[in-house]
């Protein structure tokens, strides 16, 4: 499934004097659309393997070439924490396999999350 959303990298969460404890707005608003977008997708039952490519935005300095390695900020584990924490699941402890990686566009591609979402359950032939 391609996600045609910038990526984005799970915060640190803010505290206020009293004690609350909140996300920044553009996080949260991130969040939102994409429980939007992914609520219909169907995920199996059991133990899950999850792919992840991040695609974000291609800066001016490269100009034009192919998909390059994104090797700065933000974090690939605290931009797949943001996908996790969106995912239609009852509990993060179903994944229990995730790659990841993370590119600057090539010339002319938008940014966008490619995602796929497999069983782990191995199939028993009927014998």
């Amino acid at each position: 499934m391609i996600l045609n959303k910038e990526p984005i990298a799970c915060p640190r969460p803010r505290v206020t004097r009293s004690g609350r404890v909140y996300y920044p707005v553009r996080y949260q608003n991130w969040i939102k659309d994409m429980r939007e977008r992914l609520q219909d997708l169907h995920v199996p039952e059991g133990a899950l393997f999850v792919d992840l490519v991040f695609v974000i935005k291609r800066p001016r300095r490269l100009r034009k070439g192919d998909r390059q390695y994104h090797d700065r900020r933000p974090d690939v584990d605290n931009m797949v924490k943001s996908v996790l924490d969106v995912l239609p699941i009852d509990d993060d402890a179903r994944v229990v396999k995730i790659t990841a990686s993370k590119y600057y566009a090539a010339y002319g591609e938008d940014p966008k999350i490619e995602l796929s979402i497999r069983s782990a359950e191995i199939k028993k032939s009927l014998d």
